[in-house]
């Protein structure tokens, strides 16, 4: 008995420590909730991200809990740690609208999410808490807010190909707001059919005006350079568009003649030494080709071949000199420029198909196209990338984003772990992992992309040869006919022409000398005459 009171009394002292040193921690949380708030106040934001963590780490209060998750991401916002904050941004958003915080959480993913040029982590979130009862409490958002989310809903179901809700949520997106002009661009292409594997008929007129109407929301004056990227990328949608449309029409009718003039004006629009300026004019060449315009054709591509575009990679360029001179009979020239094609095509196809078809871990791509970069234009290593394709794989739009997004990674994991405040929390050694296992992830993900991207490359290489063989073949019918009229084929040597028309006053005339100067490049342009005979 007297043991059976022993314990009793010692179970009642135990249970008071319990509720004294519970009464102590609960204290001492709230004492650290207000000296992270009144940090954050203070605009000691590191000080305020460490105490907000510890508190939702330790912390067995649901309130204190939320506030401190809510802190961490304002805090991580504040010292541009967008990834850091990304992280809890979602945990709030993903918690649903009974979270107290998650309309200004869906406004933080959002401001995150584009900071970063996130495309696919932070449109995924919003897809998925877009739902039930969630709908309602996002559509009381603010307008201009709510509007950005519409955007990048759409973006995200349209690359999932549900191509209705695509454009119900594009068009949800109002002029004035920051998203419109994307918005528009990606209508655009939607009226295009770009992208659906239906391949709907193309809405022409529909399409001009949300290309104008993207373009036209852009200032002229902006220093954005994403803005200016996408006001490029109008100009060539509208230049495509009108090719497009005229290509369709027999050869002669005025509206073909209107529509390849206004497609070469667009591509002109691309400003000279801009991102687009290499495909532009690429595209513009063909449009001269169409429209019988073989000396500027041959001057746009003969500006590609210049050593300002030794990164460019645009391998077809050849197969259209070739195509220009079988149209003006020019057989010598035919034959040489495909026997460069299959010389320079053939052995990187090779190259490459080995490396796809290889034993490549995902995470090795991505430091293989590094090393690939590195190498001269002219050296052949069978173990890297041709130094060419290389440097188109690292200029393909995606791609730099997604380099962008790992060289973020990187950053804000090396300021977590060389942060004076950051290293001497609990918060350091456990965000420092997550970064680290987020990288060998994302490079996962880079290496499927790079690989896709190098098999496809490594496709268009072979279609080109392809190509290549069957203008050959052409050629060779060609001046079969040519012997059987009784015409001699010599490779005579070619006379100089005379200069090319000069449109006015504001032109100067120069002879090329085979240096190429970086002021005369995207104007120049070719005399040829057609050794054609009827």
């Amino acid at each position: 008995m007297k043991n059976s009171n022993v314990v009793i009394a010692l179970s009642q002292s135990l249970r008071a420590v319990l509720v004294v040193v519970a009464l102590g921690a609960s204290t001492a949380s709230a004492q650290n909730i207000d000296k992270a708030i009144d940090a954050f106040k203070a605009r000691n934001y590191e000080s305020a991200a460490a105490i907000y963590y510890s508190v939702l780490r330790l912390s067995e209060d649901p309130g204190e809990a939320v506030e401190a998750q809510y802190g961490l991401a304002r805090s991580f916002e504040k010292l541009g740690l967008h990834l850091a904050a990304l992280k809890y941004w979602t945990d709030i958003a993903e918690a649903g609208n009974e979270h107290p915080h998650f309309l200004k959480a869906i406004e933080g993913l959002v401001d995150a999410g584009e900071a970063l040029d996130d495309d696919l982590n932070m449109p995924k979130t919003l897809d998925k808490v877009y739902n039930g009862s969630n709908i309602s409490t996002i559509e009381k958002m603010n307008p201009t807010v709510l509007q950005r989310v519409y955007f990048h809903l759409g973006r995200h179901v349209y690359n999932k190909q549900n191509m209705k809700e695509a454009r119900k949520m594009f068009k949800a997106v109002k002029e004035g707001n920051p998203a419109y002009p994307h918005a528009q661009y990606m209508l655009g292409l939607l009226r295009l059919g770009v992208g659906q594997p239906d391949q709907p008929a193309p809405k022409y007129k529909e399409g001009i005006e949300h290309f104008t109407n993207a373009r036209s929301a852009i200032p002229a004056e902006t220093s954005d350079k994403k803005l200016t990227a996408l006001r490029d990328l109008a100009s060539l949608g509208l230049a495509r568009l009108y090719y497009e449309q005229a290509y369709q029409l027999e050869d002669g009718d005025p509206k073909r003649i209107a529509g390849l003039r206004n497609s070469m004006l667009e591509f002109q629009r691309v400003p000279r030494f801009s991102d687009g300026w290499s495909e532009a004019l690429f595209e513009r060449a063909w449009a001269h080709t169409v429209n019988n315009e073989y000396g500027r054709a041959l001057g746009a591509l003969h500006s590609l071949s210049a050593p300002y575009f030794k990164d460019e990679f645009y391998p077809e360029a050849k197969i259209l000199q070739a195509i220009i001179y079988y149209y003006n009979c020019q057989w010598d020239r035919v034959n040489t420029i495909l026997d460069e094609t299959k010389a320079q095509v053939e052995p990187m196809t090779l190259q490459m198909t080995k490396l796809v078809e290889g034993n490549l871990e995902l995470d090795e791509w991505y430091p293989l196209l590094q090393k690939s970069m590195e190498q001269p234009v002219d050296v052949i290593d069978e173990a890297l990338l041709p130094r060419r394709v290389a440097a188109a794989v690292a200029h393909d739009a995606k791609f730099v984003k997604m380099e962008a997004f790992l060289k973020e990674i990187d950053r804000e994991q090396k300021f977590f772990e060389k942060n004076r405040t950051f290293a001497q929390s609990d918060m350091s050694q456990t965000l420092v992992e997550d970064f680290d296992a987020n990288r060998q992830g994302y490079l996962g993900v880079m290496g499927k992309y790079l690989k896709a991207k190098v098999a496809s490359l490594a496709a268009e290489l072979n279609d080109i040869s392809t190509r290549a063989g069957l203008i050959a073949l052409e050629t060779k019918t060609a001046e079969a006919d040519w012997l059987e009229q009784g015409r001699t084929i010599e490779n005579l040597e070619r006379k100089r022409l005379p200069r090319p028309f000069i449109p006015d006053d504001t032109f100067q005339f120069w002879w090329f000398r085979n240096e190429y100067w970086i002021d005369e490049l995207g104007y120049y342009e070719f005399t040829i005459k057609t050794e054609c005979f009827e």
